[in-house]
């Protein structure tokens, strides 16, 4: 009972700064959020037939942010290596296109806040048990974690895993940016996604997280999504896209002591291999 208090006040308080970051940046931009908008939720319908116009000057991130990862040489395998990748359908691709290795991930397609925090999706060799990610990330003890959610629900969770497995680097990824023809998800607004990215960014620098852009490299020059990394009409990344994304990890590293008291007893992520790239990742294995 004590366990689930604390995790129910760690919500809350990521909750609470969440809203004060997205209500900083709207603040900025010379609006407030109505009184029934959700501050950390899906971006809300919209008319499929509006068009929002040319977005190139929408994203304002402060490139003199403490949180912000800033361009390096390129760290080269051994740090993509070492990360592992949390979040939903586009970290998903991430190992349908071969890019990652099971090892390297624990997502599922459409996952929101509840599920992540609370249902156990990530199973390992040898073990009967379902566990959540943060608990999944406490087994796994990597070196650090890229946090990618938000295609499907804007929610976080990056306090579980800070409590979960304190040794390890947190990166908190933007939401991927969504192309111009999103057709087939007329809800989506990209203004919202660039105005609750620059939100995250506030969250990182008041938790003390590093803040990885990759939307920077993922945005075509009118502010939307390059369209040489979806398909037409779709908001979910392609290989290219999805291979930039890892170039740009690796050129803005975020290199630290390695603080983890141990790598021992690590256990094996028993999920098979999905060759389609639009497919969810099959059920575990019984191997």
């Amino acid at each position: 009972m004590q366990k689930q208090a604390v995790l129910v006040c760690v919500i809350c308080v990521l909750a609470a700064l969440l809203t004060a970051g997205i209500t900083t940046a709207l603040l900025k931009r010379g609006k407030t959020p109505a009184a029934n908008e959700p501050a950390a939720s899906e971006p809300q319908s919209v008319d499929p037939t509006k068009t929002d116009g040319d977005l190139a000057g929408h994203y304002q991130i402060n490139n003199a942010s403490s949180a912000l990862l800033t361009e390096t040489a390129d760290a080269g395998s051994e740090y993509q290596d070492s990360t592992l990748f949390l979040g939903d359908s586009n970290t998903v691709r991430l190992y349908n296109n071969g890019l990652v290795s099971l090892q390297q991930f624990c997502a599922r397609e459409g996952i929101g806040t509840q599920v992540a925090l609370n249902e156990g999706i990530v199973t390992f060799k040898g073990d009967n048990n379902h566990y959540t990610i943060a608990q999944a990330v406490a087994k796994m003890k990597p070196r650090r974690v890229v946090m990618t959610f938000g295609t499907n629900d804007t929610g976080m969770e990056v306090q579980a895993v800070q409590a979960a497995y304190p040794y390890t680097d947190i990166i908190v990824n933007t939401v991927p940016p969504i192309p111009e023809n999103h057709s087939s998800y007329p809800h989506m607004d990209q203004a919202k996604i660039d105005d609750f990215n620059m939100a995250l960014l506030n969250m990182c620098e008041q938790l003390g997280l590093k803040f990885l852009n990759t939307a920077e490299t993922l945005k075509g020059e009118n502010g939307y999504g390059n369209p040489d990394y979806y398909t037409d009409g779709d908001i979910h990344l392609k290989s290219a896209g999805l291979k930039a994304a890892l170039t740009y990890l690796r050129t803005h590293a975020y290199q630290t002591e390695d603080r983890r008291p141990d790598t021992n007893n690590i256990p094996t992520r028993t999920l098979e291999y999905v060759s389609n790239p639009s497919s969810a990742v099959a059920a575990p294995s019984s191997g």
